[in-house]
C-alpha cells in the first residue's frame, strides 16, 4: 500500500493508494489545485519523498478526448501558420492538387502526453502521412536527403 501525505497551510491529511501510479496521480492533481502546497509519498519498500513543485512529480496527464477536440483547431491552424501549406517530406501543396494534414512526428497513439505539443507537428501531404503511419518518428521539418513519396 502506497500511502501520501498532504500539506497546505499548516494542515495536513493522509490517504492511501493501491499503486504508485495512483498515488502519483494524486499528488500532481493535488499540487496543480494548490501549487503552494506539497506532498510526501510513502512506499512500502523505500524512503519518504517529497514533492513541492508540480515539475517533480513523475506523472503525465493523459489528454482526454474533449480536451484535444477543444484545442486541436486552434493548434492545427497554429501549424500551418508557423510551418506553411505544403509538405515538409516531398514539397506537395494544395496548388499541385495535393491534401494537406497536420501530422504528430512522435505519434498520438504512443506519445499521448505531446498530442497537443506544437513542437510535435508537422505539415505533411496526404498520401506521405499515410505512408508514415504511426510507424515513422521522422521530423521532415529537417532538410531529408528525400521521400519515398516524393512527388515528379
Amino acid at each position: 500500500m502506497y500511502s501520501v501525505s498532504f500539506k497546505l497551510a499548516g494542515r495536513s491529511r493522509r490517504s492511501s493508494y493501491k499503486t504508485d501510479k495512483g498515488a502519483y496521480k494524486a499528488i500532481y492533481n493535488y499540487l496543480k489545485a494548490n501549487p503552494t502546497a506539497s506532498a510526501i509519498f510513502y512506499t512500502p519498500e523505500g524512503m519518504p519523498e517529497a514533492f513541492a513543485e508540480l515539475e517533480q512529480v513523475p506523472y503525465t496527464p493523459k489528454v482526454t478526448t474533449s480536451e484535444f477536440n477543444r484545442k486541436w483547431p486552434n493548434l492545427r491552424r497554429q501549424a500551418f501558420e508557423l510551418y506553411g501549406n505544403a509538405c515538409s517530406c516531398c514539397g506537395a501543396s494544395p496548388s499541385t492538387g495535393a491534401i494537406m494534414h497536420v501530422d504528430h512526428i512522435k505519434p498520438r497513439s504512443k506519445y499521448p502526453e505531446l498530442a497537443l505539443e506544437l513542437s510535435n507537428l508537422q505539415i505533411l501531404c496526404e498520401q506521405c502521412n499515410l505512408g508514415k503511419s504511426n510507424i515513422s518518428e521522422v521530423d521532415w521539418r529537417q532538410p531529408q536527403p528525400s521521400c519515398a513519396g516524393e512527388k515528379s
